[in-house]
């Protein structure tokens, strides 16, 4: 009976390490398959974004910054794409002129597509990462498995390099957050610990009942576990089969247009990369943001849908690149003579053919950018397209001789200078004092913006506001100048003005912007907004409504640069106006050109009876400014009277 005993408890604790060991091993296969099944959701994301976001894309971005649109659209394909996989970001990287990464694209989590908060757009700077370069500069792909963190948390990540045709590295690299990691593993080990547990727990009634059948028992057991887990392989394999078909039904769609189906920008790019065509036509069609605005976004949209299914019917097998733009590939060799032909014809028959929108008849027109290689580029083709517009054309050839890509990088450069000074806080208002005819002191000054570069020196707006005017930098500037203007003036009596765009008023939040910060700094009742008199003609609707509201709280409105263009009274009298400026162009010939004289003194006499105050500008001599004393200027602006210069809060 002692002799029984004995061997049931050595073969008990022989099948309680049988049972430790068999957990430690499903548990280890468990972490392995885990990490393939990550590195393998990692390598799909890359390969899958290096289709949908690739040389193409890089190419054109880097020769010319992508829209809002277009870059949203980016942000929207590759975050379906890290659903799809599994992973938390997808995004492609490059190293600026000045050795700093910039992501090019990025998807974006869905807490940060709502808010904006840590939401990735093109061009925006990343933490230096020494994998990432080093995937970069040696061209090879590099793992990170040190599961490092930044501000958007902890990964695993992978990056891949690629080189464009025109010698343009990028990389595009895929994270998993380590805390979806360590969730797989908690629940791997649980497994193995229950898997442990419940074979303990049911074998022991066995073991008491059947000692002498304990190792008979143990070969059920494993075989159980063995069966166990070949049935876990299957699952796993049928899930990899069902992410690998999800994944390609998510690239078939990115490659196709939700609007018009047909195929989208990423396939054309696709097309592009494993065909050679002989040509790449852009077609971008003529007001249709008027035509929007007037018939609406809905018949907006069935008039691109018409657009694309013309041109289907022409047999051209279009590409729908993005707003109210289309692309053609040509596949048969063509000279410039018949491909200039060939965008003649097509120009001609869509301005015969009538397009129903709103029960309406339209006709259409189009501007055409043409690369006919050999390396045919999206970014050539632009260009083209830009080149043909500035030049008031219906078509242009791409020209590598222009220097117009130079220009490009001149932007992105300057694009960048602008970043960062807004980061730095070197975007900075100066003023320049206004002087009351009457007692010739400083009542006034308008506020001008300069931006101060790395090397400190002192950008004019003229030198950078119209590329910023290009980007979503543009808003930021303005609510710069706004905040630093209104904190200046808070504690002091002098009114003060500032200068409006079209763009800041019809930007909603710039508005609430300045609403917000005239209320909570006390300067409603001081600050005057200045509006170009072109701009407040063309937009005069959504002036109105902007001068109403700003009028309602205390402000004033000027309209500057007035005399240049073709004015409409009626226009200038319903918006009420507190202040008329004079553009510097009738005041620098005043006291030497009689016409001018007439022109001045008249613009005064309307502004009297209007009983609206009148500021010259461009004062720049005596003589000036006791000649618009004569004729009842009310107020002189100009470097004789003071030069712009920064003032302490």
């Amino acid at each position: 009976m002692q002799l029984d005993a004995k061997k049931f408890f050595l073969a008990f604790f022989f099948f309680l390490a049988t049972l430790i060991v068999l957990g430690y091993l499903y548990f280890d296969r468990e972490q392995k398959q885990i990490n393939q099944t990550i590195n393998n959701s990692l390598e799909r994301s890359v390969e899958a974004a290096s289709l949908i976001v690739g040389d193409g894309y890089h190419e054109k971005v880097l020769a010319s910054p992508p829209s809002e649109i277009e870059d949203a659209d980016t942000i929207k394909t590759l975050t379906a794409l890290a659903h799809a996989e599994g992973v938390e970001y997808i995004y492609t990287l490059v190293l600026d002129p000045q050795g700093k990464l910039r992501f090019t694209s990025s998807s974006a989590r869905n807490s940060e597509l709502s808010t904006g908060k840590n939401l990735t757009r093109f061009f925006d700077v990343y933490t230096p990462n020494t994998e990432m370069e080093r995937a970069l500069k040696t061209n090879k792909i590099v793992w990170d498995m040190k599961e490092r963190a930044d501000q958007w948390g902890k990964f695993r990540s992978v990056f891949v390099p690629h080189t464009t045709p025109s010698g343009k590295r990028y990389i595009v690299g895929a994270d998993i957050e380590v805390g979806s990691i360590q969730k797989l593993s908690n629940a791997a080990a649980f497994k193995s610990i229950a898997m442990s547990l419940v074979m303990f727990i049911g074998a022991l009634p066995f073991l008491l009942m059947y000692r002498n059948r304990l190792r008979q028992t143990a070969d059920l057991l494993r075989e159980e576990v063995e069966y166990a887990t070949d049935e876990l392989r299957e699952v796993n394999e049928i899930l990899e089969t069902k992410v690998e078909e999800k994944t390609k039904e998510l690239i078939s769609q990115s490659f196709k247009d939700v609007l018009t189906g047909l195929p989208n920008r990423h396939r054309l790019q696709y097309d592009m990369d494993r065909t050679p065509y002989s040509a790449l036509i852009i077609l971008n069609m003529h007001n249709f943001r008027e035509i929007n605005d007037f018939f609406g976004i809905k018949m907006g949209d069935d008039l691109l849908r018409q657009m694309g299914h013309w041109l289907e019917t022409l047999g051209l097998n279009p590409y729908r690149l993005s707003g109210d733009e289309f692309a053609l590939l040509i596949e048969t060799k063509q000279t410039d003579q018949e491909l200039e032909t060939l965008c003649m014809h097509l120009i001609h028959r869509l301005i015969d053919h009538p397009f129903n929108v709103a029960e309406e008849s339209v006709s259409l027109n189009v501007t055409i950018g043409i690369d006919a290689g050999p390396n045919l580029s999206l970014a050539h083709a632009d260009i083209a397209l830009h080149q043909a517009k500035e030049n008031s054309r219906h078509f242009a050839f791409y020209n590598s001789h222009n220097m117009v890509e130079e220009q490009y990088q001149a932007n992105i450069a300057l694009t960048s200078t602008i970043h960062k000074a807004l980061n730095a806080g070197r975007i900075i208002c100066y003023y320049q004092p206004i002087i009351s005819m009457q007692t010739g002191r400083i009542e006034k000054y308008e506020t001008l913006v300069r931006m101060i570069d790395e090397k400190a020196n002192i950008i004019p707006p003229l030198d950078f506001l119209k590329t910023a005017q290009r980007t979503r930098l543009y808003p930021q500037i303005t609510k710069t100048v706004i905040a630093q203007a209104c904190e200046t003036f808070k504690n002091r009596s002098e009114e003060f003005s500032i200068n409006l765009s079209i763009r800041d008023i019809l930007d909603s939040a710039t508005v609430r912007f300045i609403e917000e910060t005239i209320v909570s700094t006390d300067t409603a009742h001081h600050i005057v907004f200045e509006i170009l008199e072109s701009e407040g003609i063309e937009n005069f609707d959504a002036v109105l409504s902007f001068t109403q509201r700003m009028k309602h709280l205390g402000a004033k409105i000027a309209v500057d640069d007035f005399g240049t263009g073709y004015s409409s009274l009626e226009n200038i009298l319903k918006l009420n106006v507190d202040y008329i400026k004079i553009d510097g162009s009738l005041i620098r010939n005043i006291a030497h050109d009689p016409k001018h004289a007439i022109v001045v003194e008249s613009i005064a006499d309307f502004a009297s009876k209007l009983g609206a105050q009148t500021v010259a500008e461009y004062v720049e001599s005596e003589e000036i400014l006791k000649h618009i004393k004569t004729i009842g200027i009310t107020h002189a602006q100009g470097y004789y009277t003071g030069k712009p210069a920064p003032m302490a809060y």
